[in-house]
């Protein structure tokens, strides 16, 4: 193309670019939260008290065992989605809100042993047949549940984006009446329902992106109630960080603390990235709440 040709188009677009780039760029820089920023970062932390304390209690546990069984069941979806991906065959897959879940796939590990680097050392069936597929397939239940995660406390940081994934999340509570075997699930996804669509109403659903949040606090933080699940109540279904722990070597709490490292340093992005991205006033913000599918 000769240099004096100029394409008017090329250069509005590339002009856009620049100028959501230089957007982007000076929103990172300036990452000092507004009042409603703050508080929605201050509930997502003392939400990870409050779910580890309900998900241990007695009584509080079966009160929310319909978005334990929604948890669980995201969780145990990626173990199988990627396990089929690996060419994994599903032998069977179990979804209980109290003793966790479990997600049996056949065909990933290797069917000859593997040659241990140290000639003394005594690994176990499992470390000696490990492979690469059955690895990701363990790790995408923790990866899978960070990113559902991450994207639901990104939503909490503005009303529009919390009413979508209110959306998403009434629909998904459907899904875990399928595998729901006792009365208590049921009149807890009943309850968590009627929660969320009571929300929907006043102050144009501002309430509705603690819900979110909450949801979104449950998935990310999943390691650790699968952890502690596990150390209190000794449930039937052990916990991926013992899998990893018989695959690979090292203690379970090593596992233990290297995802949630992993989980916390997702947490810390999808603060920065809803500090960032939602930078608009409370009135710009009920603003835009009240024209989407507006309740009053």
């Amino acid at each position: 193309m000769p240099p004096n040709i100029i394409i008017p188009g090329l250069i509005a677009e590339h002009t856009s670019e620049n100028v959501s780039v230089q957007v982007l760029a000076k929103r990172a820089a300036n990452i000092t939260p507004n009042s409603f920023q703050t508080n929605t970062v201050i509930a997502a932390c003392v939400m990870f008290l409050a779910i580890l304390i309900a998900w241990n209690l007695p009584i509080l546990r079966d009160a929310i065992s319909g978005l334990k069984l929604l948890t669980v069941g995201i969780h145990e979806l990626c173990h199988l989605v990627v396990g089929l991906l690996c060419g994994g065959q599903v032998v069977s897959i179990c979804i209980d809100p109290n003793d966790g879940g479990a997600t049996h796939v056949m065909g990933l590990m290797r069917t000859t042993p593997r040659v241990p680097r140290n000639p003394y050392a005594m690994p176990t069936f499992a470390q000696t047949f490990w492979s690469p597929s059955a690895i990701a397939t363990l790790a995408s239940g923790y990866i899978g549940s960070s990113v559902i995660g991450f994207l639901f406390i990104f939503c909490g940081f503005d009303i529009v984006a919390s009413k979508a994934a209110a959306l998403v999340i009434h629909f998904a509570l459907l899904v875990p009446i399928l595998r729901a075997d006792h009365w208590i699930a049921y009149a807890s996804i009943i309850g968590c329902e009627a929660i969320l669509i009571g929300l929907w109403f006043g102050d144009h659903g501002n309430a509705i992106r603690f819900y979110v949040l909450f949801v979104g606090v449950m998935n990310l933080f999943y390691v650790v109630w699968d952890y502690v699940d596990e150390r209190l109540f000794d449930k039937r279904n052990t916990s991926d960080c013992a899998q990893f722990s018989e695959l690979l070597g090292w203690p379970t709490s090593s596992w233990f603390m290297f995802w949630f490292v992993y989980d916390s340093l997702v947490f810390a992005s999808a603060i920065f990235a809803g500090i960032c991205v939602f930078r608009r006033t409370d009135d710009q913000m009920y603003q835009e709440a009240s024209r989407f599918l507006p309740t009053r």
